[in-house]
């Protein structure tokens, strides 16, 4: 087991971390340096307790799953367990040893678990000490939510999006080796970058008043929440402009979860306000392309629905192929995006 002064060294390292990819690597990290487990990962569970996400760890090598999650019996009974209880852990016998599941994250949109199989049971030390650094974990976890969100909708914010996009992109086309070879390899499918605008939000500013203005904004995260998957990615970019990172298997795919939540909103009453009506600009992610590229074309995209006529979806493709944009790549980081209230069209 690691020794005294490398794991504070490694706990030293988990709380300089501020990206929540590479706090969970360490965690597992220190974990997996001070244990030696015959098996190391942790699951993500949404509201319903259906998986969403499972990592695997060992020796450095950390692997992600998505698609076609089982939840294994175990997991599901400590998920039970220890959501009415006080217990630190949870743990069962099983054919591969000692399993012991850790709570480390709870939230509306659902939980996450630690889960560490052993050859015996822990000991009393060691459930103390694995106690200490999962504490750890989940105190900086909830600093760096708040740092991260966005207080009004409570969505990521701008500088989270800046962060995540480039890691979105390097995880394209990437061929994982994979630590159980019995385990499939996600279903072909693609990243979209969409861009949501609210159409004529600077009048609903001006006509009712700013707190009227907030609680669209308030509903219209909502309806986010509610229209995409737990694995979809969501920011407010600022003002009325809002990011989304999704994942469809193609074009018509994309088009349908879009004009889905297009239509939802649509269809909802706002109290004084009354119905409002968003405008959507989407591309799809392309690994040869830089994130700045991409977050362009959806830009064009946006803009193009709302220059002709509003409360529509553009694909940035589309536009490619009708002749009426050009691909340009950029390269900075400086991209300048379509301004509502610059450019305020009544439709």
């Amino acid at each position: 087991m690691t020794s005294g002064p490398l794991l504070l060294e490694q706990l030293a390292s988990l709380t300089a971390i501020r990206d929540l990819e590479l706090m969970e690597r360490s965690l597992l990290k220190t974990l997996y340096g001070f244990l030696r487990p015959r098996s190391l990962g942790m699951v993500r569970l949404n509201s319903k307790g259906q998986p969403t996400m499972e990592v695997a760890y060992r020796e450095d090598r950390y692997e992600a799953f998505h698609d076609d999650l089982v939840l294994d019996e175990h997991v599901a009974m400590a998920d039970e367990f220890l959501r009415v209880s006080d217990a630190k852990f949870y743990s069962a016998k099983t054919d591969s040893g000692v399993l012991i599941v850790f709570a480390l994250t709870s939230t509306r949109s659902g939980r996450s678990y630690l889960q560490i199989t052993l050859g015996k049971e822990l000991s009393r030390m060691d459930s103390h000490m694995v106690s200490g650094v999962v504490q750890i974990y989940r105190n900086f976890v909830s600093l760096m939510h708040h740092a991260q969100t966005d207080q009004l909708t409570g969505l990521a914010n701008r500088k989270t999006f800046d962060e995540c996009v480039s890691r979105v992109h390097e995880l394209i086309m990437a061929e994982p080796t994979l630590i159980n070879p019995e385990r499939r390899l996600p279903k072909s499918s693609s990243y979209w970058l969409v861009m949501v605008d609210i159409d004529h939000f600077k009048s609903i500013n001006d006509r009712f008043g700013h707190l009227y203005g907030d609680e669209v904004l308030v509903i219209l995260a909502q309806l986010m929440l509610s229209s995409f998957r737990e694995n979809d990615l969501i920011f407010r970019f600022g003002g009325e402009e809002f990011v989304l990172i999704i994942r469809c298997a193609d074009r018509a795919d994309c088009l349908v979860t879009l004009e889905r939540f297009r239509q939802r909103v649509e269809e909802r009453s706002i109290p004084q306000v009354g119905h409002v009506t968003v405008s959507i600009g989407s591309t799809q992610m392309d690994r040869r392309t830089y994130p700045t590229t991409i977050v362009d074309r959806a830009d064009q995209a946006l803009y193009f629905s709302k220059r002709n006529g509003r409360n529509q979806i553009t694909f940035f493709e589309d536009l490619l192929a009708e002749g009426l944009v050009s691909v340009q790549e950029i390269k900075t980081d400086a991209i300048a995006f379509f301004d509502p209230e610059e450019d305020e069209i009544e439709s």
